[in-house]
């Protein structure tokens, strides 16, 4: 049949509720249950039935009306749990209400432990009604002495000390709890028992307060026989004579062991990272703080980041398994407590990110030096389950000052120098300063920026002649997009390229090239009948989702333009990432006659056997080849030998960054096909094609 149980739920999302219906079911529960969608449904919703649990999500609106509810549950004294429903990024926030009168905190995306916390302040709910009754019943019966033993033995956990708290009488299950033996405590004060949190002035407004003969009531850490912590929500009763003179003290004891440990718990998960045990970001951010306070108040400890990312980390997620991962995490973590020192704040901020908190370095040099220090150490060779595993790291710094002056500052800048020093190479260390400041604001207006060039047409399309050194006569062309920001000027593609890809508007860019592109080769073909084939750069994004081959396909069929006018590039990177997808579109783009090549050979894969298994019409090689080539030269016989191996294939070769007329004669004697650069020219504007073209002498 299920346990019965009426829950209160304060939530709006009808799909939030379904979510935690079920989840109740599922674990036994038998469910009356009412919604409240509005704040204004709260207070008769409240009285309209006797709740064992109030379910409230921290959602709007209710997360705005919470303290007002929490206020009248206290006010009417309405005992009642309210467990809180919070998602994990309010956990933080939502977790202080605990102080407020929240029972618990749950995750409301997985609603884990939510049946066993229901089920514990069910119990916890009828244990404190249980008490309520017996303390009525024991205030009404200790006036008469013969009952006062029936009553000390229905209560829960009970002591009785005389007058100067010296113990007289304990029950049972004040034994049970404790651990001790009824002749270690009868003749003994409380102290026995150790309370762990009360400081010297709270016991003395404790016995202030029962010395006047008031009821006390609070919560107190005891210590049992075995040394563990014991939580008790107790009340202290005191009992006086005739004459005003209190001649003894009952205290009645409610366990709440486990809804403590379960906020130490929720603590621990707040500002601690399971895997590892260090400070999470954001009680690492109120450290930072608080030694920033120190520095500004004494002058001592002078705060310095350390920004750490594993490199190349998914690699061992990948390769072993997300469980290895994990402990060659944690190996990392003791690594860097290990050498950062006693005084060192450490912390886990996500995944392979780490950070470090320095207090003890005077200038940027000796930071320099102990981040050597660290990535030496980290480096390492790790022992794992017969595996040798090497990892390195990149380094960040930013210091007081230049680095910021509050904590989210440092931080940041510290991660920014960390991606600095990746960029440069990989298991280096930079150091924050302001030109990275600049260089990071530049990208973000960049980004921000983009969307509006492409609506106000910002964008405009240059294009290259590849020149084809045997029949002397430009033998196509590669269109270049090219940004002129109406604040910044020309915006180099290294800059906006980037952007555009990791913001998605690499598409209608492409779109745009391609277009522009359609339109030059309709100008110089169908109105001076010269043939022209251009070249447009594919991104993985217009690749492997196939737009380009569809909008090929498209403009052909609605302009009448030649297939043979349209030529694709692509990188090394991208055609091998995922051959499987790959072979099929470029197969799909040579069988309608569309040219594909493979641009900048030799900086991805640099692989001469992946060639035979791509279908090809060109192989353009990177310029980078021809630093210090001649016809003698190991460079020179490389750059032979790809030419040679292409020719093999069936594909043409292109050599990219011409220059100079000496480059020019020695692709002659290898037998190069064409050639790019600013020998031939530079990349001209559309207007200039067609007299390029006509007055071209080779």
């Amino acid at each position: 049949m299920g346990i019965p149980i009426s829950v209160l739920i304060v939530e709006s999302n009808s799909d939030a509720v379904f979510k935690t219906i079920g989840e109740i079911k599922s674990k036994g529960f038998r469910p009356l249950y009412r919604v409240i969608e509005s704040p204004l449904e709260w207070e008769e919703a409240v009285y309209a039935e006797d709740w064992d649990i109030i379910l409230c999500t921290y959602e709007s609106p209710h997360r705005e009306k919470l303290k007002l509810y929490l206020q009248f549950v206290k006010d009417k004294q309405i005992e009642i749990p309210i467990i809180l429903l919070s998602k994990k990024e309010t956990y933080s926030e939502s977790l202080g209400y605990m102080k407020e009168g929240v029972s618990d905190v749950i995750f409301s995306e997985t609603l884990e432990r939510l049946a066993e916390v229901m089920e514990r302040e069910r119990k916890s709910l009828v244990m404190r009604k249980e008490k309520e009754r017996t303390n009525v019943f024991l205030f009404e019966s200790l006036k008469e002495i013969q009952f006062q033993k029936f009553a000390l033995d229905q209560a829960n956990i009970v002591s009785i000390t005389d007058a100067n708290g010296i113990i007289t009488y304990v029950n049972d299950a004040f034994l049970n709890t404790t651990g001790f033996e009824r002749e270690e405590l009868v003749g003994q004060s409380h102290r026995i028992l150790k309370s762990q949190d009360k400081s010297a002035e709270d016991w003395k407004k404790f016995w202030e307060t029962i010395q006047k003969g008031k009821v006390w009531r609070g919560e107190i850490t005891n210590t049992k026989k075995d040394g563990s912590p014991h939580y008790v929500e107790t009340t202290v009763v005191p009992f006086a004579r005739e004459d005003g003179s209190i001649f003894q003290y009952i205290a009645i004891h409610h366990d709440i062991s486990d809804r403590k440990i379960a906020e130490q718990q929720l603590t621990y998960d707040a500002f601690y990272d399971n895997l590892t045990g260090l400070p999470n970001r954001s009680l690492f951010l109120v450290k930072i703080e608080l030694k920033i306070a120190e520095y500004n108040s004494n002058n001592i400890g002078f705060p310095i980041v350390f920004f750490i990312n594993i490199d190349n980390f998914k690699r061992i997620n990948h390769s072993l398994g997300n469980e290895a991962g994990d402990e060659i995490l944690g190996i990392f973590a003791s690594r860097l407590q290990e050498v950062s020192g006693s005084e060192a704040i450490i912390t886990r901020l996500s995944a392979d990110n780490f950070a470090i908190l320095k207090m003890d370095l005077l200038v940027i040099e000796e930071a320099l030096e102990f981040s050597d220090k660290i990535l030496e150490y980290l480096g390492n060779l790790i022992d794992y389950k017969g595996y040798q595993i090497y990892l390195t790291a990149s380094c960040g710094i930013s210091s007081f000052g230049t680095g910021g002056r509050d904590s989210e500052f440092l931080l940041r800048n510290a991660e920014i120098a960390m991606f600095e020093a990746k960029d440069l190479k990989i298991g280096s260390t930079c150091v924050f300063n302001a030109a990275m400041q600049e260089r990071i604001h530049y990208q973000l207006d960049i980004q921000n920026d983009l969307k509006k060039a492409l609506e106000a047409k910002e964008f405009f399309v240059c294009y290259q002649p590849i020149f084809h050194l045997e029949t002397k006569r430009i033998d196509h062309w590669e269109a270049l997009v090219r940004w002129k920001h109406p604040l910044k000027g020309m915006i180099s593609p290294v800059d906006f390229i980037p952007m555009a890809e990791s913001s998605g508007l690499i598409l209608p860019l492409t779109r745009f090239v391609l277009e522009e592109s359609v339109k030059l080769i309709e100008w110089i073909e169908k109105t001076n009948k010269i043939p022209i084939s251009i070249a447009i750069n594919l991104s993985p994004h217009v690749f492997h989702e196939q737009n380009i081959f569809h909008w090929i396909v498209d403009i052909h069929k609605s302009q009448n333009i030649r297939y043979a006018s349209i030529q694709v590039e692509i990188t090394e990177s991208l055609a091998m990432k995922n051959l499987s997808e790959t072979y099929p579109i470029l197969s799909n783009l040579i069988d309608i006659g569309v040219k594909v090549a493979l641009d900048d050979f030799g900086t991805g894969f640099s692989s001469l056997s992946y060639l035979e298994k791509l279908p090809l019409s060109t192989v353009k090689i990177d310029k980078s080849f021809l630093h210090n080539a001649s016809v003698t030269s190991k460079e020179g016989n490389l750059f032979h030998s790809i030419i040679k191996m292409a020719h093999v294939l069936g594909y043409d070769v292109v050599a990219e960054g011409i220059e100079e007329p000496s480059q020019k004669e020695l692709l002659e004697n290898f037998g190069c096909d064409q050639i790019q650069g600013y020998l031939i020219s530079k990349p001209i504007p559309f207007g200039e094609v067609l007299p390029f073209l006509q007055n071209f002498k080779p």
